[in-house]
């Protein structure tokens, strides 16, 4: 049998009868309770995103698209069953590229852009900005292996996705872009594989060894924490409960993360986010299965960094407009990222950047990774 197996995405017809069962039966708290701050905007956005996904949402329709729009694979490492999205770059030398999405999102987030990334003369843009795109799945989201029973770390699937890249797709330098958990995984690409990666974005910047002393930064984190912040506490210290409820319920999985996709995202290209691409995000987690074992990666941490845990290849940090995150000052990223070449900060999209505003995000990974062509 082949290393890699061509994959198909195909739920079946017995999940989607299931779900529609359960959305004719969702209960809606009436009146909203709004005494934690929540707007009633983002209740309303995510009450009406319900209503679609029960009444007009299309998956079978959106399965076509999602087949469709680039080669989807299956391959396996260290028993662990890893799918992916491989598109081949049009342009004279297409450099190796991998994406690696975070939580709550999927392969979902970036699939605007792969026709910019991959073939930019057919969108007015230089041939030689090309990018062959690779979009892994980490293990536990989306169509990888869940892996209940496996204990994985940011640092053990930087190790998976470096071998997808070079034991199973032949590259022998690549660079490497993530967002959120997947940023994080692309930091530990960055220390832990320089030998094959060329070079790292990462919109997910690493705390350095030993104390951060700059006050604002500290005051601004503590306070982001603390009214942002549950979310990631109660998914690091209670994963299994939190599961009970999210993996039965599919308006209590839906609400849990379209509020990340509705708070996360800069005001002003909210919209771009459409209903379908939203109930499409949540349905690869609902089909799945999936919420359970993404969440668990809060809990499993990679521990704490030391001394000569840094990043040793060039790295480019991305500063999105998510709404109040706090940004770190340069000597604090420098001491993480010692080959640090640039903090981009882009003037529109907030968290999922990709799906916000695509061209922004071209931008940003073209321009981090051009100096690394041959």
């Amino acid at each position: 049998m082949s290393l890699i197996e061509p994959f198909r995405i195909a739920i079946p017809d017995e999940v989607l009868d299931d779900l529609a069962t359960r959305l004719e039966r969702t209960r809606i708290p009436s009146p909203p309770i709004l005494d934690g701050g929540e707007s009633v905007k983002v209740i309303t956005d995510i009450e009406d995103l319900v209503a679609y996904w029960r009444d007009g949402y299309d998956w079978r329709a959106q399965e076509r698209r999602l087949n469709a729009v680039a080669p989807h694979y299956r391959t396996t490492i260290d028993d662990i069953g890893i799918h992916f999205i491989h598109v081949r770059g049009k342009g004279p030398n297409p450099l190796p590229l991998l994406l690696a999405n975070g939580w709550p999102s999927s392969f979902v987030e970036y699939l605007g852009v792969l026709g910019h990334l991959t073939d930019p003369a057919a969108y007015g843009g230089d041939p030689d900005d090309a990018f062959d795109v690779v979009i892994p799945a980490m293990p536990g989201y989306g169509f990888s292996e869940q892996c209940a029973n496996r204990h994985l770390d940011r640092v053990m699937i930087a190790g998976l996705f470096d071998r997808l890249m070079v034991d199973r797709l032949g590259y022998d330098r690549y660079v490497a872009h993530g967002d959120d958990i997947g940023g994080g995984v692309v930091n530990r690409l960055g220390m832990r594989h320089p030998g094959t990666v060329r070079a790292i974005q990462t919109a997910n910047w690493l705390k350095p060894h030993g104390a951060v002393t700059d006050e604002d930064y500290l005051a601004a984190e503590r306070r982001w924490e603390s009214e942002r912040g549950a979310y990631a506490h109660v998914q690091a210290t209670r994963p299994q409960i939190l599961t009970y409820g999210l993996l039965d319920s599919p308006i209590g999985l839906a609400a849990w993360i379209l509020e990340k996709f509705l708070t996360w995202s800069d005001p002003a290209t909210r919209d771009n986010l459409t209903a379908d691409d939203l109930l499409t995000n949540v349905m690869i987690y609902w089909a799945n299965r999936a919420i359970g074992n993404t969440v668990r990666l809060y809990a499993v941490d990679s521990g704490p960094l030391g001394a000569d845990d840094v990043v040793s290849v060039p790295a480019s940090v991305l500063v999105t407009r998510e709404p109040e995150l706090p940004v770190p000052p340069e000597s604090w990223l420098r001491q993480a990222y010692p080959r640090l070449t640039r903090i981009a900060t882009v003037e529109e999209g907030g968290h999922f950047l990709a799906q916000e505003s695509p061209l922004v995000f071209t931008d940003a990974v073209r321009t981090a990774f051009r100096p690394y062509r041959d």
